[in-house]
């Protein structure tokens, strides 16, 4: 008799490809130029190695509550699969962010403490911009690996995830993850997020 597999400490990774987002880009490239004018330097206590990084306020602001309304609602898809009891809290955005990572500019590996979900959607990205890489949060699962003559996501250590314009990743805000550096001609625009959950 065969045995009885049971898996359990799944880690998910959602994503999402949000429909005619070519005007909301196009919006948002011009909205992040010009915060990017007003504040050269950024935030420079980041992830962020050769790139540019907003103030993290953006959530609040009136231009940017169009983008937050898909964030929010792609938030409680998560939120209802986990089977998440909102009837006692509320999901809620703690801050949101734009990234701008010229040629060779890249996001050391980090995570988002004192948050549940965070994610990033992409505004610009071309082929070779730098692939999002999650890492295996388990860090004792590879102390030891045999050959193997296939990778399965039992067995993967890292994940690679394209950025493709309009598309958002939502993932745990625990999950260790890096940018690659951007080997394209073209800058690699990403708005970045956390939420969080208020009980009423």
């Amino acid at each position: 008799m065969p045995g009885i597999r049971e898996d359990w400490f799944p880690t998910s990774i959602w994503y999402f490809q949000v429909e005619e987002h070519e005007r909301l880009n196009a919006d948002l490239l011009a909205l992040i130029e010009a915060e990017h004018q007003r504040d050269a330097r950024g935030m420079t206590d980041r992830s962020s190695i050769l790139g540019w990084h907003s103030a993290i306020d953006l959530h609040v602001r009136p231009e940017f509550a169009p983008l937050m309304k898909i964030v929010l609602h792609n938030a409680l898809e998560v939120a209802g699969f986990q089977r998440w009891d909102l009837a006692h809290g509320d999901l809620l955005l703690l801050n949101c962010w734009a990234n701008i990572n010229g040629k060779f500019a890249s996001n050391a590996t980090h995570n988002h403490p004192n948050s549940l979900l965070s994610g990033a959607y992409y505004v610009q990205a071309a082929e070779g911009c730098g692939n999002i890489i999650f890492r295996d949060p388990r860090d004792l699962a590879t102390m030891f690996t045999p050959p193997l003559a296939e990778l399965t996501p039992w067995t993967f250590q890292t994940v690679r995830y394209q950025p493709i314009p309009g598309r958002m990743l939502i993932f745990p805000s625990w999950l260790y993850h890096s940018v690659e550096p951007n080997l394209s001609d073209q800058e690699r625009i990403v708005m970045s997020f956390n939420l969080g959950f208020r009980p009423r």
